[in-house]
């Protein structure tokens, strides 16, 4: 057999990954390509996903083709991957095969500082990808080939152009990723909470570890009840995400920099309740800490708490997401549940009985009883 090697972090696996893979297939003709992905590459020290979902996530993008498989053996490695040991044990497992090294391009000025390339090109076929606007040295590929004896060739791809890194930027910066990754994988990352890592590891500084373990369970929830109501479901999950990250600042500290920066209006005696201020000063962090610019973000973070009678759906989305999330265990929770993917409006207004039934004749915020009611009457013209 012919068989293609495609190794690599793959944090994420995205969708040039498996055009490069599918490629190889046709123009090499091949018989399958496996996949191998890395736990510790060279140019790394840690890992930035667990094994666990870098190997989740490429079973999900390779198991509709037959063609494609997935080799564990650097993964289950717990030390540093060089591709010459990977390669004298693929050589070892399929004996009388041939194997198929694919790889970037630009790798081709990088690979004789590799460890052992000898090895590398004894043990496979060396097959570089070039993408469009890659000038290719021809002379350093007949260096090579007069070095170490190899045999290569290259391969013309004019596919999406775009790596991992560039994905993960696009997480922390919450720009749209979904044209990159294939939809499972993609599914799969949001439900999981997997990126964006450094957005995660700075809440992770600013909130205690209850709030942070809500936050994650809130963006999860936005996303899977934006994508039920055809909103924008990543913007949804950031958002989620994010919307508590004023809430374990001192209240001093709040309301200093609520009086410095605010842009929103301040409800009625809002500033008199403690436990929601949070929610004025959120935007407000998210512009200074996380760099948002984005009013559909801010403006959901600003009423997650008291809501608004002007709330969009995006809003309303968060709001309940913030009362429903995974970790959430309250008598009526699982009918709430359901009932947010049914009646979005019915959920908030069914949550705020609630809440008003739990303080007893205690004060609430006026505002939050004006939503109930404004919803209210919205729902009783919408049956008439």
């Amino acid at each position: 057999m012919k068989i293609g090697i495609l190794g690599g972090t793959f944090d994420p696996i995205h969708n040039g990954h498996i055009k490069i893979a599918e490629l190889a297939l046709s123009k090499l003709n091949l018989d399958k390509v496996i996949f191998i992905p890395n736990n510790i590459p060279p140019h790394k020290s840690n890992p930035d996903i667990s094994k666990v979902d870098k190997l989740n996530m490429l079973k999900l993008a390779v198991e509709d083709n037959s063609k494609f498989e997935i080799d564990t053996y650097e993964i289950d490695k717990e030390d540093i991957s060089y591709l010459y040991l990977t390669l004298e044990y693929l050589k070892g497992k399929y004996k009388d095969d041939e194997l198929y090294f694919i790889a970037g391009a630009d790798n081709i000025k990088e690979i004789s500082k590799w460890k052992n390339p000898h090895l590398i090109f004894k043990y496979a076929n060396v097959v570089f990808v070039k993408r469009p606007n890659y000038i290719l040295d021809k002379k350093l590929i007949k260096n090579l080939i007069e070095n170490y004896n190899g045999k290569i060739s290259v391969i013309n791809f004019e596919g999406i152009n775009i790596s991992s890194s560039d994905i993960r930027e696009k997480f922390e910066n919450c720009e749209s990723v979904k044209e990159f990754i294939p939809e499972k994988v993609c599914n799969y990352i949001y439900t999981n909470c997997l990126y964006p890592e450094n957005v995660k590891a700075k809440l992770k500084e600013i909130l205690k570890e209850e709030r942070y373990i809500h936050s994650k369970n809130v963006a999860v929830c936005a996303y899977n009840l934006a994508k039920h109501y055809k909103e924008d479901e990543e913007k949804a999950y950031y958002a989620g995400l994010i919307h508590d990250c004023a809430k374990n600042i001192d209240i001093d500290k709040q309301i200093e920099l609520i009086n410095e920066f605010n842009t929103y209006k301040i409800m009625d005696n809002e500033l008199a309740f403690p436990k929601v201020i949070h929610a004025l000063c959120g935007p407000i962090v998210a512009k200074i800490i996380f760099d948002v610019e984005d009013k559909k973000i801010l403006d959901a973070i600003r009423f997650h708490t008291l809501g608004n009678v002007n709330m969009t759906l995006f809003d309303k989305i968060i709001y309940i997401a913030d009362l429903i999330s995974a970790e959430r265990n309250y008598k009526g929770i699982e009918i709430l549940r359901e009932m947010a993917y049914n009646n979005i409006d019915m959920a908030i207004i069914t949550s705020i009985d609630n809440t008003i039934s739990y303080l007893d004749g205690k004060r609430i915020q006026s505002d939050v009883i004006k939503l109930r009611d404004y919803l209210k009457n919205i729902s009783s013209k919408e049956k008439m």
